[in-house]
């Protein structure tokens, strides 16, 4: 299972996410993509890493405002022994609109694979949960 966190920060109208992980997952996800190990979080990390997390990221992970898909910017990551964490930004975001999010991270590895999703807007908690057979959820 993932957690992914989003909060609408209202000094900037942006939306910030935070994507966790377990460390063992992504890095088999990723591996399967390439031929090398990646080791990820250690000394011998590979080079390619960020570039394909960011890769891999936006091509499960979508947001649509207004029939249009939103601009993601990955900021960076931090990876301990047991999980990883992503950092997005979506900036410019209007929280008074409907957003539909597509959710998938793991789920072309893992069959049971599932994917929670907490929005916090003006101390509002909105959970959405993502499954094989749900990918898309409006918030």
């Amino acid at each position: 299972m993932s957690i992914t966190e989003m909060y609408y920060n209202e000094q900037l109208k942006s939306l910030e996410i935070i994507v966790k992980l377990f460390t063992d997952d992504i890095e088999k996800a990723l591996e399967e993509k390439v031929d090398y190990k990646l080791f990820l979080g250690s000394n011998q990390e590979h080079e390619l890493t960020d570039s394909l997390l960011k890769s891999y990221f936006y091509k499960h992970v979508e947001i649509i405002e207004n029939d249009k898909s939103l601009e993601l910017e990955f900021l960076g990551k931090e990876v301990d022994q047991d999980y990883m964490w992503l950092y997005i930004e979506v900036p410019n975001f209007k929280a008074n609109q409907s957003h539909k999010l597509k959710q998938t991270l793991l789920m072309d590895v893992f069959e049971e694979q599932k994917n929670q999703v907490n929005y916090k807007y003006q101390e509002q908690v909105t959970t959405l949960n993502f499954l094989k057979t749900k990918t898309w959820c409006e918030f």
